[in-house]
């Protein structure tokens, strides 16, 4: 029995040992929605994603040509918005990530596909957009990255109500300490291309360790070559596989070589160069980079060289320093001809700020006590959990607010909540909590508490009323004991109906059921008495106002109004007798109904000179936005007719629609269609607390060309023409998938018979919009118009306000900083420094440059040198086109990102090869 023992231990040794050997450490493939584990052709193990992400739907590719990793998709459908993977990484080791999109018309749907994809682990987080267009391909996306973390969270974003998010396979490497050192955090490599210049295969693991890709490349003009002897990558970074490095590229002649190359913005070059001793190349060849011209001795040593060009710390060169092409010659006649073996190009992406770490603490506590299980990854990127908003700044990224109202939520108020010490709102209602108010005395900032309907009890603390930011304080229905705080009182901003054993006196109560209090029986008669008084002179006195304020209401023959015939002049704020335009042409809706879709006006999204804007739902399941008259906006009820008169009457695909109205018991609101991506302002600057992504220069153009459209139906289509008169950023809304739409139309003309051309009419809009010429005299044209959507052009180049007073005075006022920039060459580096920094220079110069000149056309001084809305439409779609043209060969395929951008020549040469998908591609 021993000796049988000991063979079977001997045997299982040897097992493990094998299994060992054959085992890929640091080595992890996904195959996403894959049913079941496999290794494939090159000896890597695949296994389904069931362990590394808990949502989305498996669905299979039927297509059996295809690697097994390409044969299924994981999908996540609605109501799903922000979808991650969470996988394991060594801490402080440099790491390779391989993401792949294979659409494979899983869904049976045609047509354009868009999503958001985010890498993030500690002191790494980037964004990227997916762009599926026609048929699909096979097309990975490929990052490395160096995380302090042990985490690295991979997530599928929503842009779209109609589209899905979807992912494919997912390729984890772990590399060797001290490769990549320019992968570093705050820094992130994205890979552009992976050449063996001369090979005639592709090679991955097992002939890299690292399971690279490495692309077979033959420049124009070359030769391939195969070197003799073992190359030492020794004296290398990154350890590029000996099969690579054998093979070479030369002209064998007196010829250069020349590589093009995607000019990218910080690009990372690494180029690899071997002795041959059959070449007798040892000797020097001289090497030119853009403005970079470099001697190259290659020593008889068989061993690899690898020369790295960081052009992104080059200052010599300026930030926007490129290049599309390396040329490499002889450097004399007894030179060794020029030759290279392998390179690598990458992209320097800088990373977003990652949540402020205490914030991020004090969320992880609270997940695991409340059992939330869909808060995953950076609470903040990309897109906030549920329930989180954040308040971005250049320094730190903190939230800001925390909504888990109705989430059936248990047990005591989380005590790291006081973490958050940029909390501005908390709302923790109609949950089942219990227990007593945690300290929340360090919220100095919290505006909003609100607590109803849960079962909270105890003393309210005095601390709540040293908080002098606090506006809201909302207990209703808990079971809260003892006596308000007389300062809270007085604040006037407790509601706290429904706590029986809270008392808002010195004498306690059981029978306490509002915030009034609760008097004596002699003070209760006496003040019964004045306040049947003064019922009766306030009944008075309304009945006074009633019987003369039909009076004060007049039609008046106007010019300047929308419909071109008659307005309203209001001398009194009951407006239950205000005369709608235009009745049969929009809905009327009930005060009743507008109190069910908005839930009693709970949530509230803008705030304007009229008054409030709420979110709602119709029975229906239509979202809207309700903007509600203050009864202090005399002159608010004038736009608010204005705009149903027009809007009732106009209907255009780039105008926000006008539901209805409800004009009841002294209520007056305006019902529009509900604009899910909200404003170009809030994307481009706006104080968003980091709810909307940065928007791409694609996405840019095609939000300012759909708001020309609709400017051009205004001006051109209408008749007589329709002035908007507030053309701004705040009025460009967007839908759920960022088609631009002009809203607010309050204090939009139209042009009288016989006065096509102009109206006057007093000066209104909004500073840094402003027409100068409507300014000075009164008189507003469609000119005045254009002059705005010029502003808005700029807005979108540079990402900053029309009006900035914390700026240097050159640079206050947008128009005037940005003329002499423009006024240089369109290609010149002068003018890349009034271009907005999170582009990141991704987008054509031809393009930015055309939108740039147009613009200050449109904010010429004088409105003749101005272009028509129809001209500015003319010359929007030829930016757009521009920018399609010049994105080489990103609009000829069908996914599109910016990585791994080839040169057309590079592309002719692998094209004919089994592996050339894997490069012709472009990412945004």
């Amino acid at each position: 029995m021993g000796y049988t023992a000991m063979v079977w231990v001997v045997g299982l040794i040897i097992l493990w040992c094998v299994a060992f050997i054959n085992a890929q450490p640091g080595f992890l493939s996904i195959v996403c929605g894959g049913k079941s584990d496999y290794t494939d052709e090159n000896g890597i193990e695949w296994v389904t994603d069931d362990n590394y992400i808990e949502v989305g739907q498996k669905v299979e590719i039927a297509n059996s040509s295809l690697p097994v990793y390409q044969q299924s998709v994981r999908v996540f459908p609605r109501p799903l918005s922000k979808s991650c993977y969470q996988l394991p990484i060594t801490p402080k080791v440099p790491h390779l990530v391989r993401i792949w999109f294979y659409n494979g018309n899983y869904s049976g749907e045609s047509g354009s596909l868009l999503f958001k994809f985010s890498i993030e682990t500690t002191e790494m987080l980037s964004l990227r957009s997916i762009i599926s267009r026609g048929s699909p391909l096979n097309l990975p996306s490929e990052r490395i990255l160096f995380s302090s973390g042990n985490a690295l969270f991979i997530c599928l974003i929503r842009t779209s109500e109609t589209v899905n998010p979807f992912i494919s396979a997912i390729e984890l490497r772990t590399l060797q300490q001290g490769m990549y050192p320019q992968a570093k955090p705050g820094t992130m490599l994205r890979m552009d291309a992976r050449y063996d210049a001369g090979g005639n295969s592709t090679i991955r693991y097992p002939q890299d360790q690292f399971d690279r890709v490495w692309v077979p490349l033959d420049p124009q003009g070359t030769q391939n070559v195969v070197l003799q002897g073992t190359i030492s990558t020794n004296n290398t970074h990154n350890f590029p596989p000996s099969g690579v490095m054998q093979t070479a590229a030369t002209t064998l002649g007196n010829e250069s070589i020349i590589l093009y190359f995607t000019q990218i913005s910080n690009p990372l070059m690494l180029l690899y160069f071997a002795e041959s001793h059959v070449l007798n190349v040892s000797g020097s060849m001289t090497m030119e980079v853009g403005q970079i011209r470099l001697i190259l001795s290659l020593e008889r040593d068989f061993s690899a060289e690898e020369i790295g060009f960081n052009f992104g710390e080059m200052p010599i060169f300026g930030r926007n320093f490129t290049f599309d092409n390396i040329k490499l010659y002889r450097s004399s006649n007894t030179g060794a001809d020029p030759l290279i073996n392998a390179l690598e190009y990458y992209q320097l992406i800088t990373t977003e700020l990652a949540t402020y770490s205490a914030d991020v603490d004090a969320l992880a506590a609270m997940k695991n006590q409340l059992k939330i299980n869909d808060w995953i990854s950076d609470p903040c990127f990309g897109l906030p959990w549920e329930g989180i908003q954040c308040n971005n700044s250049p320094s730190s990224v903190r939230v800001s607010e925390i909504n888990l109202t109705g989430r059936n939520l248990t047990g005591s108020i989380p005590t790291v909540l006081a973490q958050m010490t940029e909390l501005i709102n908390i709302s923790l209602a109609n949950n089942n909590f219990i227990g007593t108010l945690p300290d929340f005395s360090r919220l100095r900032k919290l505006e909003r508490l609100h607590l109803q309907n849960n079962s909270l009890s105890g003393e309210l603390p005095d601390w709540l009323a040293q908080l002098d930011n606090l506006k809201e304080l909302f207990i209703d229905h808990n079971n809260f004991s003892g006596v308000i705080p007389q300062l809270l009182l007085q604040k006037n901003i407790l509601t706290y109906e429904g706590n029986k054993y809270l008392s808002n006196t010195s004498q306690s109560s059981t029978h306490f059921n509002s915030k009034r209090s609760n008097v004596g029986i002699i003070v209760g008669a006496i003040g019964g008495g004045i306040i049947v008084i003064a019922f009766i002179l306030i009944v008075s006195i309304i009945v006074y106002r009633r019987r003369f304020s039909k009076k004060e209401i007049v039609l008046e023959e106007s010019k300047g109004s929308a419909s071109g015939s008659k307005s309203v002049n209001i001398l009194d704020n009951d407006y239950s007798v205000v005369l709608v335009p235009n009745p049969s042409k929009s809905r009327a809706f009930t005060l009743e109904e507008m109190m069910t879709s908005t839930e009693n006006f709970s949530y509230k999204i803008g705030q304007g000179g009229f008054g409030s804007v709420f979110w709602g739902k119709l029975q229906s399941g239509k979202q809207i936005a309700v903007k509600v008259l203050s009864l202090f906006s005399k002159q608010g009820v004038l736009e608010f007719l204005n705009e149903i008169d027009l809007l009732s009457r106009v209907h255009h695909k780039n105008l926000v629609s006008l539901l209805g109205y409800c004009n009841e018991s002294r209520e007056l609101m305006l019902v529009y269609e509900y604009m899910f991506g909200g404003s170009l302002k809030d994307h481009l600057y706006g104080n968003s607390g980091g709810q909307y992504p940065n928007l791409d220069w694609k996405t840019r153009l095609d939000i300012a060309l759909d708001a020309a459209q609709g400017l051009e139906y205004l001006h051109v289509s209408c008749t007589p023409k329709i002035i908007h008169r507030d053309i701004k950023t705040a009025n460009i809304l967007l839908d759920e998938n960022l088609n631009g739409k002009l809203a607010d139309f309050g204090l939009s003309r139209v042009t009288s018979d016989g006065e096509d051309s102009h109206v006057s009419t007093a000066v209104k809009g909004t500073a840094g919009y402003l027409d100068p010429e409507y300014f000075k005299t009164e008189v507003l044209t469609d000119k005045s118009d254009v002059y705005s959507f010029g502003v808005v052009l700029l807005e979108i180049i540079c990402g900053r306000a029309p009006i900035d007073a914390k700026l240097s005075t050159n640079e206050i006022n947008l128009v005037r900083w940005v003329i002499p920039f423009v006024e240089i060459a369109e290609y010149s580096e002068k003018f890349s420094e009034i271009v907005d920094k999170r582009l990141v220079d991704n987008y054509s110069i031809k393009s930015i440059a055309h939108v740039a000149k147009l613009a200050i056309r449109c904010v010429a001084d004088n409105p003749s040198s101005r272009p028509s809305a129809s001209e500015v439409l003319a010359e929007m779609k030829a930016a757009v086109q521009y920018h399609a043209t010049s994105m080489d060969i990103s609009e000829e395929i069908d996914i599109d990102y910016q990585d791994q951008q080839i040169s057309p020549a590079a592309h002719r040469d692998i094209s004919s090869r089994d592996n050339s998908s894997y490069f012709s591609r472009s990412e945004s």
